[in-house]
């Protein structure tokens, strides 16, 4: 059974879009088992926002609470794909843990925001018997600021959809980068919410310090409104000509995989990262990436890129520059981006993984109905 909460948005987010990927997963890697959805009260009415997750195959849908008649046979294991885990019942529970960012940058969260989350975190926790990280970055992180000991964390890695996130074809990529007014030099890519931990502002300092501009150009897809005006008047202080910089705010499912296909390289400048599926997305694409070596990004991007210190302003300029002065280097980083991704990172191997989990979980005790 997995608690599906999350999903049931209008934009469903990272968490609501790993739920919805892992579902649809595995249900393709293991029909003969069934899967029941449970839905929380407050989002019973927007239940249709999850349709296609029950989409043939063995899937069903439940309101919240668990019992015998609703399920009919007992639970062989609750993963809870949001921060929350029922306190009650006879089966063994698993909680996916996305990010620690109320305890690892608390200045970034109000207060009451902070209290609660940690709150629900740790009650959340205290009720698992196991927990999913992204990450071995992740693992530590529970262990240092919650004590959840490493000898109940699975690390499974984020997966990317590697039919969505291909080159498209050149009519499609032409189409999408003349819609951008792209297709005219060079860019750099930059995509993702805006926040403070992203680093947008870092790498704006860091790209006019390179002196790229003007023959390179660039785009940081995300940001809106007073975000997007507070990143235009930074490069406009540093110098950047106003064409230099592109802020097309937030980028369309559809037009995501072209505005990272047609870039020169992808840049992921964060402070911090728990998994940063950004740089997978666009090796899946072929796009050479650069990254941050700050927390789990180091193994998210492997071998397959360049590491810079994101603190360091004049160590970032000066890989900016390298990447964009080595045709030879993109070229090599493009070619190796989707074959690694396709032979570990797909949302099959995901699930493959995760049931793992179910099987490890299911026949460690025996569990009465609920």
């Amino acid at each position: 059974m997995l608690d599906v909460t999350s999903c049931a948005k209008q934009r469903r987010g990272g968490i609501g879009n790993y739920g919805a990927e892992l579902i649809g997963a595995l249900r393709r890697v293991a029909p003969e088992h069934e899967l029941v959805l449970s839905l929380r009260p407050q989002r019973w009415r927007e239940r249709g926002l999850i349709d296609d997750m029950l989409a043939g195959g063995r899937a069903r849908m439940l309101l919240d609470r668990l019992s015998p008649l609703s399920v009919g046979r007992p639970v062989d294991v609750f993963h809870g794909l949001g921060v929350r885990l029922p306190a009650h019942g006879s089966f063994p529970r698993l909680v996916t843990l996305h990010d620690l960012n109320v305890f690892e940058f608390p200045e970034l969260a109000s207060d009451h925001w902070r209290a609660t989350r940690q709150a629900r975190i740790r009650q959340t926790l205290a009720r698992a018997d196991l927990a999913l990280s992204y990450s071995e970055q992740g693992v530590e992180a529970l262990g240092e600021h919650v004590g959840f000991p490493p000898e109940r964390v699975r690390v499974v890695p984020l997966g990317v959809d590697t039919a969505r996130f291909a080159r498209p074809d050149e009519d499609t990529l032409a189409a999408v980068l003349t819609r951008h007014d792209l297709a005219d030099r060079p860019y750099v890519v930059m995509v993702g919410e805006y926040s403070t931990r992203k680093n947008p502002h870092g790498l704006v300092e860091a790209f006019a310090a390179a002196g790229l501009a003007p023959h390179w150009r660039l785009v940081i897809g995300g940001p809106r409104d007073a975000d997007a005006d507070a990143l235009r008047a930074d490069g406009a202080a540093r110098g950047l000509p106003e064409d230099s910089l592109r802020l097309p705010g937030w980028v369309s499912d559809a037009d995501l995989p072209a505005l990272l296909s047609g870039a020169g390289f992808c840049v992921c400048p964060a402070l911090h990262e728990g998994f940063g599926l950004p740089v997978l997305e666009a090796q899946s694409c072929g796009t050479p990436v650069l990254s941050s070596d700050r927390g789990a990004l180091p193994e998210t991007l492997g071998e397959v890129g360049l590491l810079f210190d994101p603190a360091d302003v004049e160590a970032f300029a000066a890989a900016l520059a390298r990447m964009a002065q080595d045709d030879a280097l993109r070229a090599e980083l493009s070619r190796r981006g989707p074959s690694r991704v396709a032979a570990g990172f797909t949302w099959e191997h995901v699930a493959r993984a995760t049931l793992a989990v179910y099987q490890e979980l299911s026949g460690s005790r025996h569990h009465e109905t609920c």
